[in-house]
Parts: structure tokens; sequence; C-alpha cells
């Protein structure tokens, strides 16, 4: 049977350069070169895949408290707490409202067996932070 794996995960996003502050700053991750395709984006290298980040007002977008039951995808880390660190200095925070942007949800012994957290990046798409490996 054919194999397959990710390559990447394409995300809309309002205000490139608000976004690619989070996933510089307070997620970390290295930028990619990228094509010139005629509209902007940005894109970033997450293990062996990619984050493509894509200017699109029109795209699709999510609002509401954060919540791993909804649409998301999940990056992995050695280094579950300085992860968390990294983010309560980007201003995320346990103690803010559910509804608010800089929500963060922690989850250290949750049923899927391995630490997670959860939050929202500027546009609001959903990502997990999590200790799973392998």
């Amino acid at each position: 049977m054919t194999q397959l794996s990710l390559h990447h995960i394409s995300l809309p996003v309002r205000d490139l350069a608000r976004s690619a502050e989070f996933y510089d700053n307070a997620l970390g991750l290295p930028r990619l070169d990228r094509p010139g395709f005629g509209f902007d984006g940005v894109w970033y290298g997450c293990g062996d895949g990619q984050l493509h980040l894509i200017v699109n007002p029109d795209g699709t977008y999510r609002s509401g408290p954060v919540t791993g039951g909804d649409v998301h995808f999940a990056l992995s880390t050695d280094d579950f707490d300085g992860v968390l660190a990294r983010l309560a200095e980007a201003g995320y925070s346990e103690d803010a409202a559910a509804d608010a942007p800089t929500h963060l949800r922690v989850r250290r012994d949750s049923d899927a067996g391995f630490a997670q957290a959860f939050l929202m990046d500027p546009d609001g798409h959903l990502v997990e932070i999590n200790r799973a490996r392998g």
C-alpha cells in the first residue's frame, strides 16, 4: 500500500505581519524560502513538514473559546515546559478568559496520554502543542 506523509498545512491569514509575528516569536518556527506565487505568504519548517501562511481575507476563520474539539493542527515538542514559558512571554495565559485570544488551555494529564496545550493564532486557527513523540 502506498504510504502518505503530511507535507504541509496551509492557513489563510488576514494580516501577514501579525500572523508572522506569532509564528516567528510565540512559536519560534524557522522560515523557509518561498517561491513567488503572485500572492503574499510565508513558509515555515515544522520538523519533517511545513506550515504555509497565505494571505486571504476571505478565507475560513473560526471564533469562540479554545477547545481541542475543533479543527486544529498539532506541533510536538520534547520541551513542553519551555514552549509554555515562551508562550507566556508572548502574552498567553491559562488565566485569560476562555474566549480571549490569548487563552492557553493546558492539560498535563490529558486522555491522549501526553501533555497538551491549545491556543489560537491571531486569525483564530486552533494550534495544539503536545509532548507526543513518535
